[in-house]
Parts: structure tokens; sequence; C-alpha cells
């Protein structure tokens, strides 16, 4: 089988191709970070997006090509339909109907007030970053044996620690001596990149369709985990202060936008790498 990832210079998808590439023959597609064997493709042109398409000929594309900040998406919204949606149109007229796609969705698809959320309930995003996602799962729902695979805030580990993401700027933040407000309000439910991976495996090799949620089960605030890092490193955090941050953002939040894992563990997928243990990991590359 050929697969063509998308984003794969990105957090997510340099983990998806380690993990694909050990069984599938897999070509890479990055941009801004794209480097050694990961090909540079500006998904925004809609000719070379078609052309790479054609020529590829790929029997699966896992797309995870974002724009991902809400902030950014909610400011920008021409912008953001140019790589979050045009892309899923070319690719829709582009592949043949026997090539599957699995596409990358978010837990910002639905508001944040009846969580946890299924597969099935009903979407109400709050902003536009969620907004896109949904125009994109439609997309990609109209193509038979395809599947959105929807997943909350990502964490992992290294392989650098300054490439550690969340938990490296949460480790930043506790041994800092310098005041930080973090917010206490938002609930999170950090997922690591190699358990998503795994996750998009598993999906290929059991030929799934359809929608499918992947997470942690446990949530806390970006304060409440911070406070857990600071635990594991036995470090004062005097300096770190709880707040509501809803009020300062440009994009509105979801308060609680957990998903409920249980079509996927029905068929046998459980994510295995908790928060403590990826942030143990990312504290081990720090010494």
């Amino acid at each position: 089988m050929k697969i063509l990832v998308t984003g794969a210079s990105g957090f997510l998808g340099r983990a998806v191709v380690e993990e694909l590439q050990e069984t599938f023959r897999v070509a890479a597609l990055g941009h801004q970070h794209a480097e050694g064997h990961i090909r540079s493709l500006d998904l925004r042109d809609a000719m070379a997006w078609r052309s790479e398409l054609e020529e590829a000929a790929p029997d699966l594309v896992v797309h995870c090509a974002a724009y991902r900040d809400p902030d950014f998406c909610e400011r920008y919204q021409e912008e953001t339909r140019r790589l979050n949606i045009t892309p899923l149109r070319v690719l829709a007229d582009s592949l043949p109907p026997t090539a599957r796609v699995i596409f990358i969705s978010t837990d910002y698809v639905f508001d944040g007030q009846n969580a946890p959320y299924r597969e099935e309930s009903a979407r109400h995003p709050i902003n536009f970053y969620g907004q896109s996602k949904l125009e994109a799962e439609d997309i990609v729902l109209e193509r038979a044996q395809s599947v959105v695979l929807r997943i909350p805030l990502l964490m992992g580990c290294g392989p650098t620690f300054d490439q550690s993401g969340l938990i490296a700027k949460m480790i930043q933040s506790v041994r800092s001596e310098e005041l930080a407000e973090l917010d206490d309000r938002i609930l999170r439910f950090p997922t690591d990149i190699t358990d998503i991976a795994r996750a998009i495996r598993f999906l290929i090799e059991s030929n799934a369709a359809g929608i499918y949620h992947a997470t942690q089960s446990e949530g806390k605030t970006q304060y409440g985990w911070a406070m857990t890092i600071a635990s594991l490193m036995g470090q004062a955090v005097d300096h770190i202060r709880p707040v509501d941050a809803t009020e300062t953002r440009i994009a509105a939040r979801p308060l609680n936008s957990q998903l409920a894992m249980d079509r996927l563990q029905r068929v046998g997928f459980v994510p295995q790498n908790s928060f403590e243990h990826v942030a143990r990991k990312v504290l081990a590359l720090e010494s």
C-alpha cells in the first residue's frame, strides 16, 4: 500500500510517518520545515497539489496539514480556508474512488457544553477553526471507506527538549521564576502523538471507515497540568497563578470538549501513554 502523509514536517505528522514507514511505502509532504525525506509542497497551490496527487497515485492519504491556532484562524478566515478546506476539495476531486482518506479533525467541532462527545454527537463549533474542520469533515465523509479521526490537544516527546511542544513549554514555566498566569477554566485532555500515530495505523490495518475519536481520558486545566509537572519535578510554583484566560482570546474556546472513545475501544484500540509518562520522558531529555 502506498500512503501519502501531508503535514509530515509537523508535530503529529513526523510521528505518523515514523509509525507507518515500518510497514508501508510512505511519501511525506511538508512545507515550512520540510527536510530530508519530507518533500516541500504548498497545499494552498491547488495546481501543484492536484499534480502531486495525480503523479503519486496513493492508495491512501493521511491528511494532517492544517492551521491549528484558533486565534490565527479566527483573525484570518479566508487564509484558513485556503489550507483547512480547499485542499480537501482538490483531494476529493483528484483521487480515484478507491483511494481512502484519513483526515485529522478536532474536538473543537463541539461547543463544550455537553461533554463527553461521541462520534454521532451534534457538532456546534464556536470558533472558525472548528468550523473549518467541520466543513472539511463533510468533504471527507462523502468518500466511501474514509475516516475522520477527531483528536484533542496533542503532547509528545522529542526528539529534543525544544521539540517537545506543550510539555516543554510547561516545564520552562515551572522552572522560571518569572510570574506566569495559566488558564484554570478550560479542561484539556492532552494525548500523545505516538498514540495518535498508532491509532492511525490501527485504522488503516483494520480497514475502518467513518468517524472515530482518539483521546486520553484524564482532563485538567492548563494550570492543573502545570501543577502535575511541578509535582514530578519537586519544584515550588509560587510564581504561577491560576486565571480565567477565556476573555483574553480572539477565538472562543469550548470549556470542556472531552471526546468519548467508545467506538475505537470497541474495535480494539486504547492509548497507552499518560501525561505523566510523556512528561517524565521530556524531563529526561532536559538532563
